[in-house]
């Protein structure tokens, strides 16, 4: 009877490592505060504490190898499940992603503007192309025929400032959308990078206080935990700017590439328009 006690102890205390473990390779590095009564409500077995009550003390204890074993199964877990979707990615994983998306979008924001700008400038050299032989034509022909060409000439004069006139349109407005729309990516970039910075020093800051703990000098934990709570509540305030920065981008992800191409393509057909109408004043006027 004693032998079979002591197994359903063992495997009882087993349970209770593994989902003690599972909880904190849930966990992300550095969560929001008041997370905890949310996670609560959703019913979710993802558990995020309150980082103002992380290491309140207590001294930790070092995993064992078949403790490291379990967490690093409890991770692959996580992950299956993640790529699954039935649970939720730490932010973390999720800023990463992020990352990458917002990487792959800027190189798409990147190929479209040197697109856009190479066909604009297609339409200036057209137009100044057009404006050089209309030029040269009126020079060459007879007496009779000049006035007729140097109407022509002037003409091609004025496609030529109206293609110029577009070219300044598609910068200030198109391409500078663009522009805007890179530094955006570019600033969330920025900010992710930042955070993980600040992430590693949260990290540094509880394996001190962990050391401090161990060696059980009263006045150097209080700093220790002092410093981590800053650390921590400089993540946190990290990932609250990221999360608001994102939920202001992501919506305009979905149309923007149309819209640009939508507005580019109104100016080249105003451009021709006008093109058009000169042409057709120029004829009706000889």
């Amino acid at each position: 009877m004693s032998t079979a006690r002591r197994r359903r102890r063992t495997i009882n205390s087993n349970i209770v490592d593994v989902s003690v473990e599972s909880d904190e390779d849930a966990v992300d590095s550095c969560p929001l505060l008041g997370e905890e009564e949310a996670s609560r409500n959703d019913n979710q077995t993802l558990r995020i504490c309150d980082v103002r009550r992380v290491d309140n003390g207590a001294p930790g204890t070092k995993k064992n190898f078949v403790q490291r074993i379990r967490s690093r199964k409890n991770r692959l877990v996580q992950r299956v499940l993640v790529a699954c979707r039935l649970a939720e990615p730490s932010r973390d994983l999720a800023f990463k992603s992020e990352q990458v998306g917002n990487k792959a979008v800027m190189e798409q924001l990147s190929a479209i503007r040197y697109s856009l700008v190479a066909h604009s400038q297609s339409i200036v050299n057209m137009s100044t192309a057009l404006c050089c032989f209309t030029g040269n034509s009126s020079r060459s022909l007879h007496d009779d025929s000049v006035d007729v060409l140097a109407n022509v000439a002037a003409e091609g004069h004025k496609i030529r400032e109206h293609s110029l006139v577009f070219s300044n349109l598609v910068e200030k407005s198109v391409l500078a959308k663009i522009d805007r729309r890179m530094t955006e990516f570019e600033h969330i970039d920025s900010l992710i990078a930042e955070r993980a910075k600040l992430v590693l020093e949260a990290d540094y800051a509880k394996r001190k206080l962990l050391l401090e703990q161990q060696h059980g000098k009263a006045n150097r934990i209080a700093d220790r935990k002092h410093a981590l709570e800053a650390a921590q509540l400089d993540c946190e305030r990290a990932t609250r700017v990221i999360a608001d920065q994102l939920s202001f981008v992501q919506p305009k992800q979905d149309t923007e590439f149309l819209e640009l191409f939508r507005e580019y393509a109104l100016l080249v057909a105003q451009f021709f328009t006008r093109g058009a109408k000169l042409v057709e004043d120029t004829a009706i006027s000889q």
